[in-house]
């Protein structure tokens, strides 16, 4: 709802297609529901597209795939703002594997993630998702672990970035470098857990 009102309140909407969602993100694209509050309150446990490797639902959260958070964020916005009907471009640069977190709000760099999606405009309901996209290239670094490559320190370190499920923080894996920058050792596993269909 505030998301909505702030967005209003810009008056920009007739300049607007839509929004781009998961961008350098690990959710994972999941299947979409009728609605996209179908699986609140555990409706509909056994449907496959209210799988919730991160236990969303149970935090009042409708929207525990990017699928669903698709629908959600086009319905809020077509009801709120008279006129306003929403696109939505989703990045699966790197959503390729829906549960490889141990804890979903973590999001640097993460271990065992997979490439998602080829681009295209094949989508689960084109009048919602006008794509899947790699908005972030695969293989930038999201932040540099306490210690750089070099051996340096990393003068912009995120403590997020030193999360168990972020590369660099277990013993043998290569440090990461800063924000923006290839990290190689990081592409090779994407690539090796691809999920590109």
């Amino acid at each position: 709802q505030d998301f909505v009102l702030t967005i209003q309140s810009l008056g920009v909407t007739q300049h607007l297609r839509g929004f781009a969602t998961n961008v350098a993100g690990y959710q994972g694209l999941g299947m979409m529901c009728p609605t996209y509050d179908y699986c609140l309150n555990h409706a509909h446990p056994e449907d496959p597209c209210c799988a919730d490797p991160c236990g969303l639902t149970d935090e009042w959260d409708p929207s525990q795939n990017e699928h669903n958070y698709a629908l959600h964020l086009h319905k809020a916005m077509s009801e709120g703002i008279p006129g306003f009907v929403p696109h939505i471009i989703i990045d699966t640069g790197r959503n390729g594997i829906a549960d490889e977190r141990s804890q979903c709000k973590n999001w640097c760099n993460i271990r065992g993630a997979g490439v998602g999606l080829f681009a295209t405009t094949e989508t689960a309901d084109p009048d919602v998702i006008d794509a899947y996209f790699w908005l972030k290239t695969p293989g930038e670094s999201d932040g540099c672990t306490g210690t750089l490559p070099s051996g340096a320190q990393c003068p912009r370190f995120d403590a997020d970035c030193a999360s168990t499920d972020s590369l660099g923080s277990a013993a043998g894996e290569p440090r990461a470098p800063e924000a923006g920058q290839w990290f190689d050792y990081q592409i090779k596993q994407l690539a090796a857990n691809s999920r590109f269909m």
